[in-house]
């Protein structure tokens, strides 16, 4: 079956033809899971957020214009992904992500949320990954990093560094994947 008679069948909703569109395209979502994170999603979480956005994307895309069905599908699903962390750190949103009832009859799983397990080897790695880290970032990387540490918004970043707001978002994603590189090095 040509990938085009399979995005035919998946814009109809057919399942089997959407699981085998997410199989393939499998690659874009891990490339996606490794540059984005999303508090409490899960491997199945971003499978069902590929399969929701294959058949979107097999449902909206056009074959005659000259942009492939992968690129289509991996903007798409970038988007949803975008859209999602929105979502998730919105500002309505933000108390509810850290309560924690206190109605529990046995205070054990309060005590397993509140105290950390972290040995003191795990808190020197962290700090002297932050401090050899904030001389592999460039002078504008080093100074976003410290003003997002220091609470700030990215908003408030570029406005304080007289810039615009997508030079400060690069800079934030690029701090993003060089400190996970230098963290789990």
């Amino acid at each position: 079956m040509t990938e085009q008679q399979l995005i035919a069948l998946a814009a109809r909703g057919d399942d089997y033809s959407i699981m085998l569109l997410a199989e393939r395209y499998l690659p874009v979502v891990l490339r996606l899971r490794h540059q984005y994170f999303i508090r409490n999603f899960d491997d199945d979480d971003w499978l069902q957020e590929a399969r929701i956005a294959i058949h979107r994307a097999a449902r909206q895309y056009d074959h005659q214009h000259a942009c492939s069905f992968g690129a289509f599908y991996r903007l798409l699903l970038n988007n949803q992904i975008i859209d999602l962390i929105r979502r998730t750190q919105a500002k309505k949103r933000q108390p509810d992500q850290d309560v924690v009832s206190l109605d529990m009859e046995d205070e054990e799983p309060l005590e397993e949320v509140l105290v950390t397990n972290y040995t003191a080897i795990d808190v020197i790695h962290v700090h002297d990954s932050v401090a050899e880290f904030t001389r592999i970032c460039s002078n504008f990387e080093a100074e976003v990093f410290w003003a997002l540490l220091s609470g700030m918004s990215p908003q408030g970043i570029a406005t304080m560094l007289q810039v615009e707001l997508a030079p400060v978002t690069n800079a934030t994603d690029r701090c993003r994947r060089k400190l996970r590189q230098l963290l789990m090095s």
